[in-house]
């Protein structure tokens, strides 16, 4: 019996339940408990052929492929453990590949196979009696079985070292005590087992089984139909309901089965109105049950109920975290205990497969189902108090290290909290990224609006850096918390943070309308800082318009609120923005002396990212005055300064635009990996726009290489994606060179100088 996917009781019943069929098939000669087998006794050794029918299955290539190669005669290894979570059909491909072993032959000895019930604590299987089984099925006769484990063991390997190759399969073990004594001795045999444990067996090679891929999510359904009725073709004929109600199964086999059932059973019933009402049921687990079977939810039962009591606490608070993955110091923070304690805590559900590893150290994730089932427990052991308690303590966790971020990426912080440098701060927020935006959306659900407010003013400069998708709806979500809570300040201040992450969206008039309103709220309540933080933001957002006059007059302003405040790296901020709007107008001389005065403040407060911001601006500022020399060492030097403070978005300018010098100089190769180090930056960072202009440059070296069709390739490409950032000017430049080139296909010679690059430039350096 099968009982992986939920410890159904069927001892004694004849009837065995397969993990992936989902089907009650009839008698198998299968070795249950000792005290339900009343065979008769054959007088003479049996060739054992105790293995379950193969009810179907689909998909699982890789770890076929596998199980074949050990199960193979001449193979070095004798053992082989198949784990994973309950219901993912582990015992589903040991029973495949056990039935095309011995269909090839590989076994002549026999195959034995033994249901260890191991997570039904009424009819868990013990070696001895296991044993005894075992012995029976080999022909050994019930008066002949000696009392103690020892000496069973010492028979059961002396009957199987008289006998060719026999295959050993002990399905459903919760602990290696089950397995141990029924391992055979010798090479020619093989033991594979199934658990949803990483049990200690020595030398045992292991297949961790995940869940189903998609497209093999979907085939299962359309398998599990067409076996109640060959010509129910809802499945195919309805791809995008089945994918929905296989993600609604998490990709799990025994949901995938189970629903299934259901959806036989519901022969007229529209798919996709049956996909949705699944996709959207308050109550999943208790909707991929059938009948009186087996169902999910037991078979969870039956994992959890087994943990001790601390893994059980652990198990139920890793459900409040909201986010996709889960940390080691962020189920301490939940847990309220140490974090040592919380990863030998994480590694033990690991093991027991009600957790599956992240994609980095000390990371953990929860199957979609086991995410609801854990919460489920957790809203049903306990009171409200204490979830509300470990919940606040998970924002406090996520509020202190955005503010530690902050405090590295603040060269006037008088105090670095929480990390050791500013590498680490910011892998901590690379990697917890994905998860911010869930915990203070749950925040502002609860009420704690300080906490919101809190994070969304501290993760501007990270925002500032990184670019990332998530900087706008944070924001929103801090915005609202600070008029919650009636902090003009702190509305003002997040306001200016909307208007930046508009403006390095290229939304000039929403940036602009954030600006004008968070100045408009300064000057109300006199704060003469944050007014000149306005104030540099609105001019850039004009200079970015062609609207110079307007810039220089308010930048102006801005520099002189900045001195008011005795703010020097205000002060640099708008020099080197002075610098840049000279540059946009053709006046390089003059934004030399900007950049060069805004490098001196930068040096002296300790910016190290203003500082290499101004290198590359004079790179820019040399170049076009015809100092190229200069100009490339101005952008190694800021090249050199992204890459100790990590800053991957002004890496990739740095690397485009010493991508550009070294074309310039007639160092094509060079140039082009370059551009290439800059696309991959701009690619991880999801920059589009710095991604279009490295393409555009990647196009225009190939066309210098006379390597015309990569560069239409390259062109294409770009355009699009400065389409996408709402640049059409320079995408119509581009498109312009693409005309060009193919003009020059059809014979016509055009002049490949007057052709620009696309220069990427960090741009304005705003203030919050």
């Amino acid at each position: 019996m099968d009982t992986d996917e939920g410890d159904v009781d069927t001892a004694g019943s004849g009837t065995t339940y397969n993990e992936i069929s989902g089907t009650v098939f009839g008698p198998v000669l299968q070795v249950g408990r000792i005290d339900t087998l009343n065979l008769v006794q054959p007088a003479a050794p049996v060739t054992p052929a105790s293995l379950p029918v193969d009810e179907g299955f689909v998909g699982r290539a890789a770890e076929l492929a596998v199980l074949r190669e050990f199960l193979a005669p001449g193979g070095e290894q004798s053992a082989l453990a198949v784990v994973g979570l309950a219901g993912v059909g582990k015992s589903a491909l040991v029973i495949r590949a056990a039935h095309v072993a011995v269909g090839a032959g590989w076994f002549p000895g026999g195959v034995l196979f033994v249901d260890a019930q191991g997570y039904n604590d009424d009819q868990r299987l013990e070696a001895n009696d296991a044993l005894a089984s075992l012995l029976r099925a080999l022909g050994v006769a019930g008066d002949a079985i000696p009392p103690g484990q020892g000496e069973r063991e010492a028979l059961y390997r002396s009957q199987l070292a008289a006998r060719p190759p026999v295959l050993v399969v002990v399905d459903n073990a919760s602990s290696a005590d089950q397995v141990l004594p029924l391992r055979p001795a010798g090479q020619a045999h093989r033991l594979v087992l199934t658990s949803r444990d990483n049990l200690p067996v020595p030398r045992a090679r292991r297949i961790e089984l995940d869940v189903l891929a998609a497209a093999e999510a979907v085939e299962v359904l359309d398998d599990a139909l067409r076996s109640v009725d060959p010509a129910d073709d809802r499945i195919t004929a309805h791809p995008d309901a089945a994918g929905v109600l296989a993600e609604s199964c998490g990709f799990l086999p025994l949901a995938l089965r189970i629903l299934a059932e259901v959806v036989a059973d519901r022969r007229g019933e529209d798919l996709t109105r049956f996909a949705e009402s699944i996709a959207a049921a308050h109550d999943r687990l208790g909707e991929l049950a059938y009948d009186d079977s087996v169902n999910v939810r037991t078979a969870f039962n039956a994992s959890y109920g087994r943990l001790p009591a601390d893994q059980a606490r652990m198990f139920r608070l890793a459900a409040l975290h909201p986010g996709r993955t889960i940390t080691v110091e962020t189920a301490a923070a939940l847990g309220g205990i140490t974090p040592a304690d919380a990863r030998e805590l994480l590694i033990r559900l690991r093991r027991a497969h009600l957790l599956q590893t992240g994609v980095v150290a000390d990371e953990y994730r929860f199957h979609d189902l086991l995410r609801i089932y854990a919460a489920e427990r957790c809203a049903a052991v306990g009171d409200e108090a204490t979830r509300q308690a470990a919940e606040r303590a998970l924002v406090g966790h996520y509020v202190s290290h955005v503010k530690g971020v902050h405090s590295h990426l603040d060269p006037s912080a008088a105090h670095r909290e929480v990390f050791p440098d500013r590498l680490a701060a910011l892998q901590w927020f690379d990697g917890e990224l994905h998860n911010l935006l869930p915990v203070l959306e749950s925040a502002a659900h609860n009420g704690w609006h300080a906490e919101v407010r809190d994070a969304g003013e501290a993760a501007f400069r990270y925002f500032n850096l990184r670019r990332s998708a998530e900087w706008v709806p944070v924001d929103l979500l801090a915005l609202a918390s600070a008029r919650a809570l009636g902090d003009r300040i702190g509305e003002g201040r997040i306001l200016n943070g909307l208007g930046s992450a508009h403006h390095r969206l290229r939304r000039f008039d929403e940036a602009l309308r954030h600006f004008q309103a968070a100045l408009a709220l300064f000057r109300e309540v006199g704060s003469v800082r944050d007014e000149a933080h306005s104030l540099n933001n609105i001019a850039s957002t004009y200079a970015s318009t062609g609207r110079v006059t307007e810039a220089i007059r308010h930048m102006g302003d801005s520099a002189a609120a900045y001195r008011s405040a005795g703010d020097a790296d205000g002060e640099a901020r708008c020099l080197a923005n002075l610098g840049k709007i000279h540059s946009d107008r053709g006046e390089h001389a003059p934004a030399v002396t900007f950049y060069q005065r805004a490098l001196e403040l930068r040096r002296e407060v300790g910016d190290r990212d203003g500082e290499g911001d101004c290198l590359n601006g004079l790179g820019i500022e040399y170049d076009a005055l015809g100092r190229v020399d200069d100009a490339e060492a101005h952008h190694l030097a800021a090249l050199a300064v992204y890459r100790t403070t990590g800053n991957r978005h002004a890496e990739g300018q740095a690397l485009n635009n010493l991508g550009m010098i070294a074309a310039k100089k007639g160092r094509l190769a060079e140039a082009l990996e370059y551009h290439r180090q800059s696309l991959a930056i701009s690619q991880e960072t999801g920059n589009a726009h710095g991604e279009g202009l490295t393409l555009y440059n990647v196009g225009l070296t190939y066309w210098s290489l006379g390597r015309n069709e990569e560069a239409v390739e390259h062109l294409r490409r770009a355009a699009e994606r400065l389409e996408e950032a709402n640049d059409p000017d320079t995408a119509g430049r581009v498109r312009d060179a693409i005309r060009e080139i193919e003009a020059e296909g059809r014979g016509r010679r055009w002049s490949r100088g007057r052709w620009s690059r696309g220069r990427w430039f960090r741009g304005w350096r705003r203030g919050r």
